[in-house]
């Protein structure tokens, strides 16, 4: 599905709340029920107002704490990994409970007595999916994208909440402190960068999409992708594409933003010779994220954003001084 026809979905949505608010009066629009059409084909209606939300994906967790609004359940990949919570999430999490896809999903979440299930990805459960729905109104991908669009989650958000003006503050926010970040280093405009992740002893996980939600973010400052990463995409066929260390000469660009499985990793790739030959590291416009800050930029959400791209500015600031 297209970015239009996600967009579409969303347009159905705030029709529908107007619809059935407009014969109401204002105490009733704000819990009038809203209608979701999904791109899978699946209606999910949201009887009224949902005040016990369970976020099963670091994204609508982002989004629903952007609206005020605390899961009592949640699940994220990189705090099961990692044993800590995102920065950007904050002390915010500290009373909702972290839900464990190794156990009995299902199960944890039914304790919570949700009133919505933010669920991307989880369809693939079939069964427990179908588990999930009897449970309370389930959402699963809003999108036909692999990494559903930050803006569509808020607006769908701000609909079901029935706070379509904070919806667009939320959305207003972020832009605004990308082009911040644009503004503080005009010189970024036009320079290329790179983005990988290295993941095992021989292997580079590198974007070559540039419809991509973080190559989407880079472009909104200036940058664009290397030649060489979307070539090499168009030769693969894959948005993300592998590559070993010994052809780390793809990798080369303005600007390197990366992260690594390991320490142990990222030592052995930068002490490569073809590593210290890269146009990034000899100006130092190379930033390496952590495993958690890239999440940010994998999956971009409202305070995700703001926080990857400040650790970021000392690469930003070389790649846009770089001669």
């Amino acid at each position: 599905m297209t970015r239009l026809k996600s967009s579409l979905v969303l347009i159905i949505l705030a029709i529908t709340a107007l619809v059935v608010g407009a014969c109401s009066s204002s105490d009733d629009a704000d819990s009038a029920p809203v209608q979701i059409n999904l791109p899978d084909g699946r209606t999910v209606n949201v009887p009224e107002t949902p005040q016990r939300i369970v976020t099963l994906g670091g994204q609508w967790t982002d989004v629903a704490l952007s609206f005020g609004v605390t899961p009592v359940g949640y699940y994220d990949a990189q705090e099961l990994q990692t044993g800590e919570k995102a920065p950007w999430f904050g002390n915010k999490l500290n009373d909702s409970v972290l839900v464990d896809p190794n156990k009995d999903v299902v199960g944890a979440v039914a304790e919570l007595k949700p009133d919505l299930i933010l669920a991307p990805g989880f369809a693939s459960m079939a069964e427990g999916f179908d588990k999930l729905s009897e449970l309370a109104p389930t959402i699963d991908k809003i999108s036909g994208e692999q990494v559903d669009p930050w803006q569509d989650m808020v607006n769908l958000m701000g609909t079901i909440l029935h706070q379509p003006e904070k919806a667009k503050e939320i959305i207003d926010g972020v832009d605004s402190k990308i082009k911040a970040v644009a503004d503080e280093f005009p010189g970024l405009k036009d320079k290329t960068y790179t983005f990988a992740y290295l993941y095992g002893s021989d292997q580079i996980s590198v974007l070559g999409d540039e419809s991509d939600g973080a190559a989407k973010l880079f472009s909104q400052l200036g940058l664009k992708m290397s030649p060489k990463a979307t070539a090499q995409s168009t030769k693969t066929g894959q948005p993300r594409f592998q590559i070993s260390t010994e052809n780390i000469n793809l990798l080369d660009s303005d600007l390197l933003v990366a992260a690594s499985q390991s320490p142990k990793l990222q030592q052995r790739v930068e002490g490569l010779p073809g590593y210290k030959g890269l146009k990034s590291v000899r100006s130092g416009a190379v930033a390496m994220l952590s495993t958690v800050e890239i999440t940010g930029l994998n999956e971009p959400s409202p305070n995700a954003i703001p926080y990857a791209f400040d650790h970021m500015k000392p690469a930003l600031k070389a790649a846009a001084d770089a001669k």
